[in-house]
């Protein structure tokens, strides 16, 4: 046990000191005499003392990510009933942490909100999504013109609180580090596009889901990301913004290469004179060629099933077998053109090799043997 501090001997509270990172000595006779009974009488870990949630904010606060911490209450783990906690900085750098134990049970509807701050706590710490809030120390007035607003929102004080795990991996923020501890500016620059993003947060109303923004990584690398906002206001006063955010660079990267690629396949396809047709695995036309256009003139085919156009029975299927077969075999199908109803054509068909099940075919014309004439046997 630290010496005891004179300025706390006669208090009836118990008075902790945090003077380091997610532990507490006692600094008062009642601080001993409690750590005691719960076996800690050299001190402990705050997780041995409260539930995660109160014990991640006191380490928040400890770190300075909570630079105006006011009194709020907690469960005391193996008690019956709770206590407010209030913290006061130490002259020589940590905390005092003033433990308010109340001495009657905990009101039901109260009971119930702290289980469901700790159930909220624990569903965002643990979620996958990054998860993130930014309170404003000073608050935006939403009275002024929409710049002003916008203006305010990158240059009034402002920090993280309550940011999950996965806001810290998806900014690369070291192990080290406290994510809730960073500059917002940091990670959420002042740019030509996140203004944009935050007049349309004002444009509608404060509530937003997928808003772009080029966000930085922890060492300052770019990320374009999609932001969800949500809002609270009090009297004009913007005080708090929180949401989450998904990295798609990803996802539009894959999406330039896949454009890039259909539009080879497009230039490909054009130039090849024999009719061609992509198939879902359902059997709907997804796309065509411009020689399968001129052969079908006048037929409606892209997104019509493929058997509506096919004269012979269960004609996709067919397609399926003789594509899970891998054979390079044609398959003899009959169409209905414009000018006949039962048009005989030879079609190959492969199944795509990657992503989602797709058929592409290769037709012809059947063309029909000429009787040879005893001059020709001659």
């Amino acid at each position: 046990m630290t010496q005891l501090a004179s300025a706390f001997a006669d208090l009836p509270m118990p008075v902790l000191e945090l003077s380091a990172p997610g532990t507490a000595q006692a600094a008062n006779t009642p601080a001993a005499l409690w750590l005691a009974e719960r076996g800690m009488a050299a001190g402990g870990r705050l997780t041995d003392l409260f539930p995660e949630p109160g014990a991640e904010r006191l380490e928040a606060i400890f770190a300075g990510a909570d630079w105006e911490p006011q009194a709020f209450p907690v469960r005391v783990l193996g008690e019956d009933h709770p206590a407010v906690l209030q913290c006061a900085p130490r002259a020589g750098g940590g905390l005092w942490l003033f433990v308010m134990r109340l001495s009657e049970a905990m009101p039901v509807a109260f009971a119930d909100q702290l289980d469901r701050l700790e159930i909220l706590s624990q569903m965002i710490d643990a979620a996958r999504d990054a998860c993130w809030c930014i309170d404003f120390l000073d608050p935006v007035d939403l009275r002024c013109s929409e710049e002003e607003i916008v203006d305010q929102v990158f240059r009034n004080r402002s920090r993280w609180r309550a940011c999950n795990d996965a806001m810290a991996a998806l900014y690369a923020v070291p192990a080290d580090q406290d994510f809730n501890t960073q500059p917002v500016s940091r990670y959420f620059p002042e740019t030509p596009v996140n203004r944009a993003m935050i007049r349309d947060l004002v444009r509608t109303g404060y509530r937003l889901d997928g808003a772009q923004a080029i966000d930085q990584r922890h060492d300052g690398t770019p990320m374009l990301v999609e932001n969800d906002f949500r809002a609270l206001i009090r009297d004009d006063q913007l005080i708090r913004l929180w949401g989450t955010t998904r990295d798609i660079g990803p996802s539009r990267e894959r999406e330039r290469a896949i454009s890039a690629e259909a539009e080879v396949m497009r230039d490909i396809l054009g130039a090849v004179p024999d009719p061609i047709f992509v198939l879902s695995e359902t059997g709907t036309i997804l796309a065509t060629n411009a020689a399968a256009d001129r052969a079908l003139g006048g037929l409606v085919l892209l997104g019509e099933p493929f058997d509506s156009l096919a004269a012979t029975r269960h004609a996709f299927e067919r397609l399926c077998s003789v594509a899970l077969e891998d054979s390079e075999e044609e398959t003899e199908l009959a169409l209905r053109e414009p000018d006949q109803p039962r048009a005989a054509w030879l079609f190959r068909v492969t199944l795509m090799p990657e992503g989602p099940p797709r058929y592409v075919l290769r037709g012809r014309r059947k063309t029909a043997r000429r009787r040879l004439s005893a001059g020709d046997l001659a």
